[in-house]
């Protein structure tokens, strides 16, 4: 009798995504677009609720990283998922963004198709060459 069987690829357990930007700002709100689309249908997100915050970061990729948790984090516990966002960045020793985000609550009209758990280090990346890029890797 075997006592377990291990099978690679017939659970995927973490999903990927390239998310660009043409700035800095946009990379943040394309971030929410690819975030919620992998949840839900980004479509049905409508701009009932506003919320406002701000991070600080060693540097812009760690900035990026901080900022898709605090997607999960408030899809975990204030039970919400955005549509959009504008952002504000402010350059320094510590880079700052203060985000605004308008969703609403997952509702039976907004039904969850995939938990998105946590954001990883693997292979996560964030550079620029024409565009920019964010490489992220979610564990589902």
């Amino acid at each position: 009798m075997k006592k377990w069987v291990i099978r690679e690829k017939e659970i995927i357990a973490d999903v990927q995504a390239e998310v660009f930007g043409k700035s800095r700002e946009a990379l943040f709100n394309n971030l929410v677009g690819a975030f919620s689309s992998i949840i839900t249908d980004p479509e049905r997100i409508q701009a009932k609720e506003k919320i406002t915050f701000s991070l600080s970061a060693q540097d812009f990729q760690e900035l990026v990283f901080s900022f898709v948790e605090k997607l999960i984090y408030l899809k975990d516990v204030r039970t919400i998922l955005f549509k959009n966002g504008k952002f504000m960045l402010k350059e320094g020793k510590k880079p700052t963004l203060k985000a605004t985000l308008y969703g609403e609550k997952i509702t039976q009209r907004l039904p969850i198709k995939i938990d998105i758990k946590a954001l990883t280090w693997h292979k996560f990346k964030v550079e620029k060459n024409d565009v920019w890029k964010a490489t992220l890797v979610f564990d589902i």
